[in-house]
């Protein structure tokens, strides 16, 4: 996790974003990341956003989920998470949950937490 401010977004949408990260904290008990190209820079397609679940907890909401053939509880909550997303940042964010031990294995690049500072009590 990185502690640089978001740059991709801009305001007020990075403000909306941090609320949206805030949401996800409080109904899964962990912080959401920007990732992808708007975590780096202005030049993006869409806004990546990952919840990033202990393989434990991930493995109790999707126990059949294969990493390669989630399921359609996952597709779903993803899809649903998205769209709520997209409504309350304007952004067209591309939400998912992801393994922990596959998201770490596969996806090595920088991880903005969203929603953090409100959780210090910031």
């Amino acid at each position: 996790m990185t502690s640089r401010p978001m740059v991709g977004v801009g305001m007020p949408a990075a403000l909306h974003l941090e609320a949206f990260g805030r949401e996800i904290d409080a109904a899964f008990g962990h912080l959401p990341y920007l990732v992808g190209t708007a975590a780096v820079g202005k030049q993006w397609r869409d806004v990546d956003v990952r919840l990033i679940l202990p393989d434990e907890e991930f493995d109790t909401l999707f126990p059949a989920v294969d990493p390669e053939q989630p399921d359609g509880r996952w597709g779903l909550l993803c899809a649903a998470l998205s769209e709520l997303a997209r409504q309350r940042t304007g952004l067209p964010v591309d939400f998912q949950i992801q393994r922990m031990s596959v998201a770490n294995d596969r996806y090595p690049g920088p991880r903005l937490a969203l929603g953090i500072h409100d959780r210090n009590g910031q």
